[in-house]
């Protein structure tokens, strides 16, 4: 996950990119009496414009984080729809448009600088990053919050505790709590990260504000790990920091309840527009490839743990679940060549707009799960239930963070992903996973 500071730092790169690579074009590809950023304004805004739209939806942002291929393809996908957007919308005017060799001037110069200050981060990363050193202040049981950051911060240092004796943890063990602040300034800490267990008297957290007022982080494991890697850790909330923490406030809030729901039948109306060709085609691919019903039923559970019947194309065989409710695998054998085709895309889902305008499913939420899978895992998961406190979705925050998930460990991580959505939904959080789901629309990831 990356940080905000991160990623504006990042994008003011790719901004910064994107002028120099209108100055270049300027330059090079208009008439020397006129100037790119005054003659041509339009056009230049709308460059800026569309390319930083295209460079967020498609999470351009992982360099250093993921196969640097994977991060040129993605970068080459957004500079085309930026130039093929930027080039539309500036074309009803006609002293702000660019002519055809300015624009694949400027498509040349976005990429080729786009691309190259990427590849630069990507060969020093290990020289630029400083991985933060964490100090814990309470006991790790079972090395969970280590298991927790290795996951979620791979490049974060855990230098130690302090705290009681724990014989799975010795070697890490850097004294009493009360010496904190001495661990901390001895070690080189960057960062204090308080445990749920943390023993804070009015002498420790005395040491621990001097520790924060001299530069260093102080911060909550179950905050922190919410607002940097943006899931709720389940290994260490309670019902204690669940009731007192912000958040889960859509059920109290009318107005955003009302709002959201006009939301989902406004954007299942619009995309009902450009899905409706799709969804013929689909049909009759579907139709010609097997025997067997175009659209599948199937009972979900939606909200209050009520089941409602859920509709998708068939991308299975029609025997699929012959011997019971079983989870999808990588490449399943029971799934259909049309079938593997539209859950990369994720078009076998198209049919929920009728569960949206229906009411029984949101735009937004987590997916629904089966009886038979919810009935095991609210055994299995801790706070499974509440995932069912609101309206299933299309789409969700679990969806675009995460790959399909196919056991009960993957259901886990899911569900810390539900409830970092459920705590903190708002529209904007929305209209952020909306995008988010274009992108990996664009770039499937783990669908099956």
């Amino acid at each position: 996950m990356i940080s905000a500071y991160r990623r504006a730092l990042l994008q003011g790169l790719d901004i910064f990119c994107l002028l120099l690579a209108l100055g270049v074009t300027g330059l090079t590809s208009i008439a020397p009496d006129l100037h790119v950023f005054q003659d041509y304004t339009g056009a230049s805004l709308f460059t800026v414009f569309f390319y930083m739209l295209f460079f967020y939806i498609l999470d351009v942002y992982s360099v250093g984080h993921e196969d640097f291929r994977e991060t040129v393809g993605r970068v080459l996908v957004a500079c085309v729809l930026g130039i093929i957007s930027s080039a539309t919308a500036s074309y009803s005017f006609d002293h702000w448009r660019f002519d055809r060799l300015a624009l694949l001037t400027l498509f040349g110069c976005s990429l080729f600088f786009c691309l190259g200050w990427r590849w630069l981060y990507w060969r020093n990363a290990d020289k630029l990053t400083h991985p933060l050193r964490i100090l814990l202040v309470g006991v790790d049981r079972a090395g969970k919050v280590r298991q927790l950051l290795a996951e979620g911060l791979p490049q974060a240092r855990i230098i130690g505790y302090v705290g009681e004796p724990d014989p799975d943890a010795a070697d890490l063990r850097l004294g009493p709590s009360f010496r904190a602040l001495e661990a901390a300034c001895e070690h080189e800490a960057t960062m204090i990260l308080l445990l749920p267990d943390a023993p804070i008297d009015d002498d420790i957290a005395r040491d621990l504000l001097q520790a924060k007022l001299g530069g260093r982080m102080v911060v909550d494991i179950r905050s922190f790990y919410e607002h940097v890697v943006q899931r709720l850790p389940l290994s260490q909330i309670n019902e204690e920091w669940l009731l007192l923490s912000e958040g889960f406030s859509l059920n109290t809030r009318g107005s955003l309840r009302r709002l959201k729901r006009a939301l989902d039948v406004l954007i299942s109306l619009l995309l009902l527009i450009p899905a409706a060709p799709v969804m013929v085609l689909t049909a009759l691919a579907i139709r010609l490839e097997s025997p067997g019903p175009v659209i599948y039923r199937q009972d979900r559970v939606g909200l209050h743990e009520k089941e409602f019947t859920v509709y998708k194309f068939r991308s299975m065989r029609t025997d699929a679940e012959k011997h019971g409710a079983v989870w999808a695998s990588a490449n399943d054998s029971r799934v259909t060549r049309v079938g593997r085709l539209i859950r990369k895309v994720r078009i076998d889902e198209l049919p929920q707009i009728w569960n949206i305008l229906k009411g029984d499913m949101s735009f937004i939420g987590p997916r629904p799960e089966r009886m038979a899978f919810v009935s095991r895992l609210k055994e299995q998961i801790p706070y499974y239930s509440l995932r069912h406190t609101v309206k299933p979705g299309l789409t969700g925050w679990a969806q675009v963070c995460y790959p399909y998930g196919a056991s009960e460990e993957d259901a886990r991580h899911k569900l810390e992903y539900d409830l970092y959505y459920i705590k903190n939904m708002s529209i904007l959080l929305d209209m952020h996973i909306i995008f988010k789901t274009v992108g990996v629309v664009l770039f499937p990831r783990g669908a099956r």
